[in-house]
């Protein structure tokens, strides 16, 4: 579990109320945060390389 800095809840709570109009509790602004980050740890991997196109680029220029 990853602890926000009370700054960076104080940003996530400010922008959550820009965009749905509500206040959310320190509380609140800690779970949302972690679980955004935890999607983005989940979503956010290296694109692997295709080795096929990799490998006909080669021999097209042959």
């Amino acid at each position: 579990m990853m602890i926000l800095s009370k700054r960076v809840i104080e940003e996530f709570k400010e922008i959550y109320y820009r965009e749905y109009g509500k206040k959310i509790s320190d509380e609140e602004a800690q779970e949302m945060g972690q679980n955004l980050l935890t999607f983005f740890k989940i979503i956010y991997r290296p694109i692997p390389e295709d080795k096929n196109k990799e490998n006909k680029s080669l021999s097209e220029s042959s």
